[in-house]
């Protein structure tokens, strides 16, 4: 080491630190990091008798060469993709391809079934690629936006259906663009959630008041959901409780979380049971009579309930390997294969095939998910857990539709569900849970006013 170096300042060696740093966005965080150790190392040599500016000084010299050590924070402190994790989610997206594939030659007896999956194979291969665009895109930009662009997205989502429009059984859900396709606004819907997750991150350490500012940020967050599907908020909800919970049982808020967390999930079960109750009192027609086949299927079999009664009798003749014994009867009386599409893998290949295709989705969203919990960043947790659980809950609702024991509406699953929207949808939250991975030793988190670290206590 140079005789310069063991008379440096602080703010010369870190200058010459950062110099090192190739990613210019991680030198607020390698720095804060340092300066704290100096302080630290500073505060002893203090107390052994050294004055002020001899302490620092020994402080700074035991750090090391500057140029060594920034070298090193260099390559720790930089952006890493995940390209396993991408790779996997390629290799599931094709496999998704082949489940469809097999099911339109099985069960549709499609002559050409590659025409009929074009439009998935595009709508994929955008929406992978909108998920490696949003990858590269540092995810912490919209905390600093988070309740403008929360507020600005849902008035754009109802001023969308507003001018443009299309009203489906009572609904304004679809959006006719110049030029594009009709547009599921219902899907789109789903990514308020990494928005909601930033706004609660913002009052992270205001105690019971943050807690209920963003319990009220929930309101326009459900509102939007009824306005476009009521039914989607039965998964809507659950998935506000767990990331409202993530933030209690880490500390976020200075708040009792026993309490907490059982008026939060008290809440979160009785919105849906009071849902069902007010359809069943005061819904639509069609509403009421979806409830009442869902809870007396043979009642209705040879109405309203044909579809629920033939899904229910496919899955009965299933065999554990191989064709079940009522797939030649009930074939086709289920319309829409990808909707059904482990119901119909499941009569048509067997149980087993049909565990496999669910277990190999389980396992990649599970990894993203876990990926994301691990993360220190508080906003990079929430934002994670929000698009994992959101991810999770919908395959979860598929799969109970699919095993014939609920029937509320249009039904989604990744990678072997047809439809453009809810495909780049899911790549979209892959790609923000991708992109909390690759900025987590780059970006520094700004600390809340206050913040008080508690345990989940029960």
């Amino acid at each position: 080491m140079t005789e310069g170096v063991h008379v440096m300042d602080r703010r010369d060696y870190l200058d010459i630190l950062s110099e090192q740093i190739r990613c210019k966005r991680a030198v607020p965080l390698v720095t804060n990091e340092l300066e704290v150790h100096i302080e630290e190392q500073k505060a002893d040599f203090m107390a052994e008798g050294m004055t002020d500016k001899e302490a620092e000084e020994q402080a700074v010299r035991e750090m090391g060469d500057p140029v060594f050590v920034g070298a090193e924070m260099d390559r720790i402190h930089r952006p890493k993709m995940n390209w396993r994790l991408i790779f996997g989610i390629g290799v599931v997206s094709l496999l998704g391809v082949l489940v469809l594939y097999m099911l339109d030659v099985t069960v549709e007896k499609k002559d050409m079934p590659f025409l009929y999956l074009t439009g998935h194979l595009f709508y994929m291969t955008v929406g992978y690629g909108a998920m490696i665009g949003v990858c590269y895109l540092d995810y912490t930009w919209i905390a600093r936006r988070a309740k403008v662009l929360l507020a600005g997205y849902i008035l754009l989502l109802i001023l969308g259906t507003t001018v443009f429009g299309t009203t489906v059984n009572g609904l304004r859900v679809f959006v006719s663009l110049p030029g594009l396709s009709v547009v599921n606004v219902n899907q789109w819907v789903i990514l308020v959630i990494p928005l909601y997750c930033a706004v609660l991150y913002s009052y992270c350490g205001q105690g019971y008041t943050g807690l209920l500012k963003s319990v009220l940020w929930m309101a326009p967050v459900v509102i939007v959901q009824g306005m476009f599907r009521s039914a989607g908020i039965i998964v809507l909800v659950p998935v506000l409780a767990v990331i409202l919970s993530v933030a209690v049982c880490k500390g976020y808020f200075q708040v009792q979380a026993g309490r907490t967390l059982a008026a939060v999930w008290g809440t979160a079960v009785l919105i849906p049971c009071g849902m069902c109750l007010w359809f069943l009192k005061f819904g639509a027609g069609y509403q009421v009579k979806r409830l009442e086949v869902m809870m007396g299927a043979e009642k209705y079999a040879e109405t309203e309930g044909y579809q629920l009664h033939s899904l229910r009798k496919l899955l009965e003749g299933s065999k554990f390997i191989g064709q079940g014994k009522n797939f030649a009867e009930y074939s086709g009386m289920v319309p829409d294969c990808s909707s059904f599409a482990l119901s119909y893998a499941m009569s048509c290949f067997g149980v087993l095939a049909a565990v496999c295709i669910i277990s190999v989705i389980a396992v990649l969203v599970f990894k993203l998910t876990v990926m994301t919990f691990r993360q220190k960043n508080r906003l990079g947790l929430l934002m994670g857990a929000g698009c994992g659980v959101t991810v999770a809950l919908e395959a979860a609702w598929y799969v109970l539709t699919n095993l014939g024991i609920v029937l509320i509406g249009p039904i989604y699953c990744p990678f072997i569900t047809r439809g453009g929207s809810g495909m780049v949808i899911t790549y979209i939250l892959f790609g923000i849970m991708l992109s909390i991975y690759r900025y987590q030793n780059v970006t520094a988190e700004e600390k809340p006013r206050k913040m008080y670290v508690k345990k989940c206590q029960g």
